[in-house]
């Protein structure tokens, strides 16, 4: 999937935690916002990630054609996610990627 400047992969999910890779596919240099990476519930609720300052998706800088893997990690609280909005920057549209 792709939003803007990024490409998206979502390799799993195990009901708090997605496992994905983005990748820079513009011509230039960008940085990926973490917090601007939200999942919605089935009630249509947003959350945002909690802040890992270990994952490698935390200051990613990505120069064109680099690709970055790590964690987006949700604090549910008994909600049940129902997909993810994935967005190049706090601007962009975003792009739905469904959890289910």
């Amino acid at each position: 999937m792709r939003d803007g400047k990024f490409e998206f992969i979502v390799h799993s999910w195990d009901g708090t935690t997605a496992q994905l890779s983005v990748t820079n596919i513009s011509d230039r240099p960008y940085s990926l916002a973490m917090s601007s990476q939200y999942l919605f519930d089935e009630q249509g609720r947003k959350f945002e990630p909690e802040f890992d300052w270990t994952s490698d998706l935390a200051f990613a800088d990505l120069n064109p054609g680099q690709t970055v893997s790590g964690a987006l990690s949700y604090i549910l609280s008994g909600a049940v996610g129902d997909h993810l909005e994935l967005h190049d920057s706090m601007f962009s549209g975003g792009v739905d990627v469904k959890l289910n």
